[in-house]
């Protein structure tokens, strides 16, 4: 589909919708500016609320809000009710109204600074709790500026977050040098239900173009959201939030282009209110070419994302009902790599998922409200040697088997929550179905995992101190079907020193693969204190973490990672000791902190290469292979692709590092500078982990000037010589970045010019920095409007 018929498929939609819906609502409009009574500087994101009502609003970066009501059916025409302002940092405004008119100008509103303090935040199920001074939040501006095509990338100017990619449209997080499943990402506090986590050419079923908040959660209250949170969760807040609720139908645009990759991506979310229920659609597209480079294209990143949501919430007055349809479909490629898949390999992917949330407001003792969660995804993708039928229809393929390698999960979550200002407890069941295809020997794998967590906030007022705690107690059965070790290919059977094959009393094959039974605890406690200006935070965390069945069970071609992969059933759970100290100077100008970090792991795991085959040169693929015969190459020649074999193996690892923030405010200019560096190391083979970030440092100049907010950025990213087993270095880079932001009321344009000298640069994280560099001189804009 072009980008063209797409866009005119949405306006067709939006003149159907927009005609019988606009026609059903009159409304009271309430305008305003929300101020700094201090600095008298516009405040964003402040919310306006009707004071008990699930109705409000928020001020965008001129402070701006326009709340729309809907008009009363009564005799009396007469608007009486009060507005609550809020914003974090601020002492909170009541605003009383009583008016016969339906336009209500409150002109300028102008807010008091609370002295400094530690303020509370809501997250996950309305939970009320201060934040770690290394969390981070971008919304708003922030996230215009900094939005790219995937999580990884737009997160990649924040401290000690890298990109691991094999070429950017597989690119996914690692924070503080933990990756996979070392770290959480989830929708809305539900996980993404893909396989993202389980190898580099994964991508993460989640656009960017539906996101409106990013959070990444450290300390005691990531707990809430799993066992695996030693590297912190990254929690996306999505548009159509059952939260969010309209008394007028609002619609939502947003297109945009991207010139590194001829990239196009639209979207449109309509928010469709009727009594005491509001429909919510969603709609979008994103199509890219291949990924550019100062030294020319990667062939075969090309790539086509479609997702189509239907969202249905029924209010009442303590509470909602909330069922949700989601169908993702995507295309995309991996490049071709020498001596492996000379043409690069071609993956389908198709996501449909179902949820349900249920929502109530209660009276029980500590707990104020109750929140269930159903969430059944249906995941498959497939791998195939680049193809020539040019269709992206998966279903044809996995009707024909027409395929290399098929991965598909099926995943039923159930979560029950109670929680209150200060207290959180759950239970939450997960089955998942692993059921693999094609040159892949794992078997069909059946997981339950079961969990009970908690999180508790209290205050001893008398020493002004404030101490978290969480924990989660799983366990994780894991139940394989039947493995062939008949088969000449079977990895996963008893073998004696010299690799042979050990037989029963029968003559049969002995068999690794058999029921697995885990039982994990993950704690964590914080104290946190603030005397004047300065605030301290100290967490400690302890993290249990399960074998995937991956990690157990593989065994087969994974092709789009040019990787042989072979799990190891005898490993155990994971498990990674965590502290974290930090300290934060705030004043009325300027804000410094200092955070350190240490992470020590006396049994860590990941797939890595059991050797390096040196190929020649003047090598022809369709020849005998040069290591043919070795342990650590197998499978296939040619195009079908010669593989390195990787297996899990456990390490005592350390992991170690520092973040540097620095803040200062004039009248209209903004100064950071931002500094981080992280050091991972394996005690078991006395060298560096592999794929650790290199020290970034950032520097931005932020000019606001009416409705337009100028940003210069300068990267420096230092040189990683620090290389474990069968890595290569990476050279320093530095960067020069320019992004324009022009806002007026609910109209929002963004220009990001990146890497404006067209610098030759590499991600060392990169899993083909061989190939080709990052991208070069490039734009990347998008339009916004609500209305």
């Amino acid at each position: 589909m072009s980008f063209m018929n797409f866009s005119v498929q949405f306006f067709k939609i939006f003149i159907y919708l927009i005609t019988p819906f606009g026609l059903l609502f009159s409304s009271y409009n309430i305008t305003g500016y929300i101020f700094d009574a201090d600095t008298n500087k516009p405040i964003q994101n402040a919310q306006i609320i009707v004071e008990n009502q699930n109705i409000g609003s928020t001020t965008d970066i001129e402070g701006y809000f326009n709340l729309i009501l809907q008009e009363s059916n009564e005799n009396d025409q007469t608007l009486s009710l009060n507005l609550i302002v809020k914003v974090i940092g601020y002492d909170d405004k009541e605003i009383p109204l009583n008016s016969i008119n339906t336009r209500i100008d409150l002109g300028k509103i102008f807010l008091k600074t609370k002295s400094i303090e530690l303020t509370s935040v809501h997250i996950h199920s309305d939970i009320n709790e201060t934040n770690q001074i290394s969390d981070i939040q971008i919304s708003g501006l922030e996230l215009g500026e900094n939005l790219k095509g995937n999580i990884a990338t737009t997160l990649s100017n924040q401290p000690n977050i890298g990109i691991n990619s094999f070429g950017i449209v597989t690119s996914k997080p690692s924070l503080r040098g933990f990756s996979g499943d070392r770290f959480l990402l989830t929708k809305d506090g539900d996980e993404t239900g893909d396989l993202s986590q389980s190898s580099i050419d994964h991508v993460i079923a989640l656009d960017m173009t539906e996101i409106n908040e990013i959070e990444i959660i450290r300390g005691p209250r990531s707990l809430v959201y799993g066992s695996n949170a030693i590297g912190g969760v990254v929690n996306t807040s999505l548009l159509g939030d059952p939260k969010v609720r309209f008394n007028k139908f609002r619609k939502h645009f947003l297109i945009g282009s991207d010139s590194y990759n001829s990239g196009l991506y639209g979207n449109v979310m309509l928010y469709i209110p009727y009594k005491n229920s509001q429909l919510n659609l969603f709609l979008s597209q994103r199509e890219t070419g291949n990924q550019q480079s100062p030294e020319g294209n990667l062939e075969n990143t090309q790539s086509l994302t479609e997702i189509y949501k239907l969202g249905f919430t029924q209010y009442s007055k303590r509470g909602y009902l909330n069922l949700e349809l989601e169908n993702y479909n995507m295309s995309y490629g991996i490049p071709p790599y020498p001596n492996a898949h000379e043409d690069g390999i071609d993956i389908l992917l198709l996501k449909n998922s179902y949820k349900m949330n249920y929502h109530r407001d209660i009276n029980l003792k500590n707990f104020s409200q109750l929140n269930f969660k159903y969430n059944f995804i249906d995941y498959v993708h497939i791998e195939m040697v680049n193809d020539s039928e040019n269709t992206d229809d998966i279903n044809q393929y996995l009707d024909d088997g027409n395929f290399h390698v098929s991965l598909a999960k099926i995943t039923k979550n159930y979560k029950l929550e109670l929680s209150g200002e200060k207290t959180l407890y759950g239970l939450e069941l997960t089955e998942r179905e692993f059921n693999p295809a094609g040159f892949y020997l794992t078997p069909i794998t059946h997981e339950k995992r079961s969990s009970f967590y908690g999180f508790h906030e209290f205050t001893f007022k008398k020493l002004g101190i404030d101490l978290q705690s969480s924990f989660r107690l799983g366990q994780l059965l894991v139940n394989p079907g039947q493995y062939d070790i008949d088969s000449q290919a079977a990895n996963l059977i008893l073998k004696d020193s010299e690799g042979n094959p050990i037989q029963d009393e029968d003559g049969n094959k002995i068999s690794l693969v058999e029921d697995k039974e885990f039982y994990n605890l993950s704690l964590s406690f914080g104290i946190k204190k603030v005397v004047d200006n300065i605030e301290f935070n100290s967490w400690f965390m302890h993290t249990m973490r399960p074998p995937r069945v991956e990690e157990l069970f593989s065994d087969g071609p994974h092709l789009a990672s040019y990787a042989f992969e072979i799990g190891n059933p005898n490993l155990e759970s994971e498990r990674i000791y965590g502290l974290e100290n930090s300290i934060r100077y705030r004043s009325d100008r300027q804000s410094m902190s200092v955070v350190t970090f240490y992470n020590y792991s006396p049994y860590y795991f990941e797939m890595t290469k059991d050797g390096l085959c040196e190929i020649p040169d003047d090598w022809q693929p369709w020849t005998t292979h040069p290591c043919y015969g070795a342990d650590y190459i197998d499978w296939g020649s040619g195009a079908m692709g010669w593989l390195h074999k990787y297996s899990s193996k456990g390490s005592e690892v350390i992991i170690k590092g520092y973040e540097f923030d620095w803040q200062y405010y004039f009248d209209n200019i903004h100064i950071k500078y931002s500094l981080s560096f992280v050091q991972g190391d394996s005690k078991t083979t006395e060298m560096p982990l592999s794929y650790i970030s290199p020290m970034k440092q950032i520097l931005t100049f932020d000019l606001l000037r009416n409705k337009l907010n100028y940003k210069l950025r300068l990267s420096i990213i230092d040189a990683q010589n620090r290389t474990g087993e069968f890595e290569t270095s990476t050279p320093k880079s530095f960067l020069t970045d320019f992004v324009i932001t022009y806002s007026f009321k609910s109209h929002n344009l963004t220009l990001q010019m990146n890497n404006i000298f067209d610098k030759v640069h590499y991600n060392h994280l990169s899993r083909i920095k061989d190939l080709k560099p990052e991208p070069g001189a490039s734009i990347h804009f998008n339009y916004k409007v609500i209305f």
